[in-house]
């Protein structure tokens, strides 16, 4: 069997601290799924309390017992894998407080590895879904969206001048909801996105963002069909012109004419074929 530092080098685990025994791993089924189970052990001497930081001498701080978490891991093969961390206590003589062992392979009261969440945030760059993301991670819809929500929070725009010549767009993020994002129209770099894209919630981004001297140098901007942006950009871009995407313009025209052609293939539908040469004719 492979000793701890082998263990350690196939899950990337960098945490001398975490030790593995022999028959580690075991196969069986979680959440309805053959998954990999690999139990490790996390332990050490703490050099102080980390409640009152007195020094540990003289066995201030002692042992007192244990805590199991299941922590999410990245897919080793072809299985879900896991670990099951036996973490030790320690208990303060001096304060009497309690505290578990630390590790930075996982945060405090969290049980999704710093490994898949970096694996979600590197996924979440390429053209995928939520859904293809939280299953090839194995974590669910909302715990991808809601990591790529934080990360996202950290990496707010901090640009107090826009071009002049802006995007409008909409994407969906999520089951039934709909995120807008603006654009740098020539150079098509993403400027910001927001979480909606009713009314509201882009009208306080703009207003509180930026400027009306910076909101004035904008010239054109480009948008679909969409109402909601035909009545809002007057008010927060008063010198701009409002183009409509010519995609939008050829999409509308199609569908109008499919119509129009239905329609008339209908009127001349009937049941004689000969009736419908005559009509034609």
């Amino acid at each position: 069997m492979p000793t701890s530092n082998d263990m350690r080098k196939i899950l990337d685990i960098q945490d001398k601290n975490i030790v593995f025994e022999d028959n580690c791993v075991e196969y069986t089924r979680f959440k309805g799924r053959k998954c990999k189970m690999i139990k490790g052990r996390l332990t050490y001497i703490p050099q102080e309390c980390i409640k009152c930081q007195i020094p540990n001498e003289q066995y201030t701080v002692y042992a007192n017992g244990t805590q199991i978490s299941r922590i999410t891991l990245p897919m080793s093969g072809m299985h879900p894998t896991y670990l099951v961390l036996k973490k030790q206590r320690f208990k303060c003589k001096n304060c009497g407080a309690s505290f578990t062992a630390k590790t930075p392979v996982v945060k405090e009261n969290c049980f999704i590895s710093n490994y898949v969440k970096a694996q979600i945030l590197d996924k979440s760059s390429t053209a995928q879904s939520i859904k293809d993301i939280s299953v090839q991670t194995c974590v669910s819809s909302s715990t991808a969206q809601r990591m790529m929500n934080e990360q996202a929070k950290r990496y707010q725009s901090t640009d107090t001048w826009l071009p002049k010549h802006l995007s409008f767009d909409e994407f969906k993020y999520a089951k039934g909801t709909l995120a807008f994002e603006y654009i740098d129209a020539k150079e098509g770099k993403i400027l910001d996105i927001l979480p909606s894209r009713d009314s509201r919630t882009i009208k306080n981004h703009f207003i509180s963002c930026y400027s009306l001297k910076s909101r004035s140098i904008v010239e054109t901007i480009t948008v679909d069909m969409n109402a909601g942006y035909v009545n809002l950009i007057p008010t927060l871009f008063p010198n701009a012109k409002i183009i409509i995407d010519r995609f939008h313009i050829v999409q509308l025209i199609n569908r109008s004419l499919n119509r129009t052609r239905i329609t008339i293939m209908n009127r001349l539908h009937t049941s004689d074929g000969e009736d419908m040469k005559k009509t034609v004719g």
